[in-house]
């Protein structure tokens, strides 16, 4: 009964185990997402903007287009006022002309006094048209003059207002043709920043998938690697199961005593876990949590670096010699923890905290009659073994009726 339970425990710890898996992943697919959709905001604002400058650029050069229209039309007038100018520099040559023409005239012909014109007249009516005639020709050449200096006025006036139309004209559409390069290289500039934007999204796209895949992959090979492990501890229960059958058998059919029964384990080299001692000997935490910061992993590492050293009864040297107790202690003494006070296999029964078979982890000290040995993974462990054998690592956890699993670290 025990043995279906321990089953049905780890299975559903290695089922836990496989569901649990794309948790490790899921904050990596979380971030990806989180890159892209901030990508493509930033894409969509950026987009607005572009959007926004290509509606001002277009009322820009809509203002542009009413100004050149304005350009040209001023353009037509100076035009005109010069063909007016250079008409009124006729019209006032001409005038300058007739003007020298009448004063050579009246020079020449020395304007009549008003008392000339009455003494010779033959009556009042004679000298009358003639202060009459005298009269036009004055009016006549005073309008002259004035029209021709109003012409001249005129013309002059009017190309300087032009001339200057034309001047804050040209400067306006100086500052729009600024203004409409400055928008374009705006909008060029922006339009390079979202092809950036895209590239950026192809990449994170590109890398989103990847992790879903990899996701899936290791999905994958934690549900595959559960089943097996299911497998193989079902096949491990039935084995034990199967050992402790044929045991039991041995003992009902040979009486032995109890000091024969452990020289018999010594010379064995495969043997069941007695669950039933184990049990008995403390009721234990199933998985204690870590009580310091070295890796259990690091432990046995450190150990395996002196298998092949001789193995030395009641010695402490890791490399010229040492028994089985004498091993566990030395190599956590190399992490700082002193388990010198428990120079005995026995004694190491009582470290630390007690952990469960199924919850044994790389580093646990296993604990045997006689024996201990750290635990190495894989189901083997490092051992000062024997003086034949030295230290080694090449033996099933389950070589001997475990005791006790301890964990110091």
């Amino acid at each position: 009964m025990r043995n279906k339970v321990r089953i049905r425990r780890w299975t559903a710890l290695l089922v836990a185990l496989s569901i649990a898996l794309p948790f490790v992943t899921n904050s990596q697919t979380v971030y990806a997402a989180k890159s892209i959709k901030e990508l493509e905001q930033g894409k969509k604002q950026l987009q607005n903007e572009i959007n926004a400058l290509d509606n001002e650029l277009v009322e820009l050069l809509s203002d542009i287009n009413v100004l050149e229209g304005d350009i040209a039309e001023n353009k037509a007038e100076i035009v005109d006022a010069k063909a007016e100018l250079k008409a009124a520099k006729a019209a006032e040559a001409k005038q300058y002309e007739d003007m020298k023409a009448r004063m050579k005239y009246m020079y020449e012909n020395d304007q009549k006094s008003i008392f000339t014109m009455l003494i010779e007249s033959g009556s009042i009516a004679e000298f009358l048209n003639q202060v009459d005639y005298a009269n036009s020709v004055y009016e006549y050449d005073r309008k002259l003059l004035a029209s021709y200096e109003a012409t001249t006025e005129a013309v002059k006036d009017l190309k300087a207002a032009l001339e200057e139309e034309q001047a804050n004209l040209q400067a306006k559409e100086s500052q729009l043709s600024a203004k409409k390069d400055s928008l374009n290289s705006m909008i060029a500039t922006k339009k390079t920043q979202v092809k950036d934007f895209d590239q950026q999204l192809a990449k994170a796209r590109a890398e989103a998938a990847r992790r879903a895949a990899e996701k899936a992959r290791r999905l994958a090979e934690a549900r595959a690697r559960a089943n097996a492990e299911a497998v193989r501890r079902r096949q491990l229960e039935e084995q034990r199961r199967q050992e402790q059958q044929q045991q039991q058998q041995q003992v009902a059919s040979v009486d032995e005593d109890e000091d024969d029964d452990d020289e018999d384990y010594e010379d064995e080299e495969e043997y069941y876990v007695d669950e039933d001692d184990y049990e008995e000997e403390e009721e234990y935490d199933d998985d204690p949590a870590p009580s310091t910061s070295v890796s259990g992993s690091s432990v046995a590492g450190y150990a395996a670096q002196f298998v092949g050293n001789p193995y030395k009864w009641g010695g402490n040297s890791l490399t010229s010699g040492c028994d089985c107790s004498g091993f566990v202690v030395q190599v956590y003494s190399h992490f700082g923890i002193n388990l010198s006070g428990s120079r005995s296999s026995g004694a190491l029964q009582g470290v630390g905290k007690s952990v469960s078979y199924e919850s044994m982890q790389p580093g646990d000290i296993v604990c045997y009659s006689g024996h201990v040995a750290i635990y190495a993974g894989g189901g083997r462990i490092v051992e000062a073994q024997s003086t034949n054998a030295g230290i080694t690592s090449n033996r099933s956890v389950t070589c001997k009726p475990i005791l006790a699993i301890r964990r110091v670290v």
